[in-house]
């Protein structure tokens, strides 16, 4: 976890050269999650308040800063050595034992908690522009495939018109013009959503919402294997989502111990040097200035204010405790639904690829060569295409959703299922 702390923080002060110029024309899904983490400003807000509260922590551990005073007599007081006429003092407080401890623990809880939900915005940020590109890769083979689906269509009429002009009914060319409009009003409607598209993407890279973005090159797909009981037991040193909540627990377990600290009194010892003229008349120790040394205690005497304390702290920890426990019980269900969705996605993925669509193939194939040689109807042949065009959809959409699946398992377990994915096999 630290090296990947690491990672983030250099990526976050340090840019990639070339790397905005490089989405221009070579979209990937790992330039642009590193561009997303250089460039969002939730991600950039998120550390800063994590390393500003790593600085707090030398604040809360240190002494208060100790108190000068100068006191001036408008009328001196006159002693036996001679008139005071003015006087400094120098005092320093003492928290009671093991305050200072304590709050050093609480914003150190903080800080880890902060650091925690940090790693836990950046796994948010990598799933929002892994389900981006996802569906943008998606409407991009949508629109391929439906581009080839229009050539096809466009092939067939003109096989129906050849056999019109022989002889053979005109309704086959019909059905071909009627599919081939079905077929272009669909193209339509996907090429107006590709804005859409890539200014979400955008958003989550902070870009303008127009600015221009190239096609994904690539949408990388291997085989998941996950033990889903070691995932589950695994969470609580994976999740910074489950480890910022812990934090919680810890600083209100501490805020507890400081509240009935508080009960007990700090200390400020002290000294004081009062400035002293000649006396009157003559004596030895005429003109002697003045040392005192002080010691003070505060009353914690308040009695209701102290309990009020330690109560309003163990309400806190409890609700900080009923929230972790909360989030485990949601956190694992949540785990299962997406471990549901990656299996069935990989399930699609092969029955689609190595079955469905193979067969899909030969069934238009066996139609449309049984059209030509007059054994086969022509409306056979349109709903073969229709069968392949929906089976090659539902591969690439699966693709997709496999993707977006991986992204969500790594955000809700701190484990990366995405680099996976990049470098997998098509």
């Amino acid at each position: 976890m630290l090296k990947y702390s690491i990672l983030l923080i250099m990526l976050s002060a340090t840019a990639l050269p070339g790397l905005a110029d490089s989405l221009q024309t070579n979209l990937t899904l790992e330039a642009a999650l590193q561009y997303g983490a250089e460039n969002n400003p939730q991600l950039q807000a998120a550390f800063n308040q994590w390393k500003g509260l790593q600085e707090n922590i030398s604040v809360q551990k240190a002494l208060p800063d100790p108190m000068l005073t100068y006191g001036y007599y408008f009328e001196s007081v006159e002693t036996r050595v001679g008139p005071q006429n003015q006087r400094f003092g120098l005092s320093q407080k003492f928290p009671g034992f093991g305050k200072l401890s304590l709050q050093e623990s609480i914003a150190t809880d903080l800080s880890s908690a902060f650091g925690e939900r940090y790693k836990q915005e950046k796994l948010n940020l990598d799933a929002v522009i892994t389900e981006a590109y996802a569906e943008l890769y998606y409407l991009k083979r949508s629109i391929d495939i439906t581009k080839d689906r229009i050539t096809l269509v466009q092939d067939l009429e003109k096989v129906a018109m050849a056999r019109y002009k022989t002889g053979a009914p005109l309704a086959p060319s019909l059905q071909a013009q009627v599919e081939l409009g079905r077929l272009e009003d669909r193209l339509s409607s996907l090429n107006d959503q590709r804005g859409a598209k890539i200014a979400r993407l955008n958003a989550a890279l902070n870009r303008p919402p127009n600015a221009s973005l190239p096609w994904p090159t690539d949408l990388s797909y291997s085989l998941i294997k996950i033990d889903e009981q070691t995932v589950l037991k695994q969470l609580q040193q994976t999740s910074p989502e489950l480890s910022a909540l812990a934090h919680n627990v810890a600083q209100g377990s501490h805020r507890v111990q400081l509240a009935k600290r508080e009960r007990f009194p700090d200390f400020t010892l002290g000294v004081q040097y009062i400035d002293t003229g000649e006396a009157a008349m003559a004596v030895s120790d005429s003109g002697q200035d003045a040392i005192i040394g002080t010691i003070g205690i505060n009353l914690p005497i308040w009695f209701g204010k102290n309990r009020a304390r330690i109560a309003s702290a163990n309400y806190q920890k409890t609700a900080a405790q009923l929230t972790l426990e909360n989030r485990e019980q949601t956190l694992d269900a949540d785990i299962q639904q997406i471990l549901f969705k990656l299996r069935d996605a990989d399930r699609k993925i092969n029955l689609y690829k190595k079955s469905l669509i193979p067969k899909a193939q030969q069934s238009l194939e066996v139609n449309r060569k049984g059209y030509e040689a007059g054994q086969m109807e022509f409306i056979n042949l349109i709903d073969a295409e229709r069968v392949l065009l929906e089976f090659e959809l539902s591969y690439e959409r699966a693709l997709a959703d496999h993707l977006i699946s991986r992204a969500a398992l790594s955000r809700l377990t701190g484990n990366n299922y995405i680099s996976a994915a990049m470098f997998g096999e098509k």
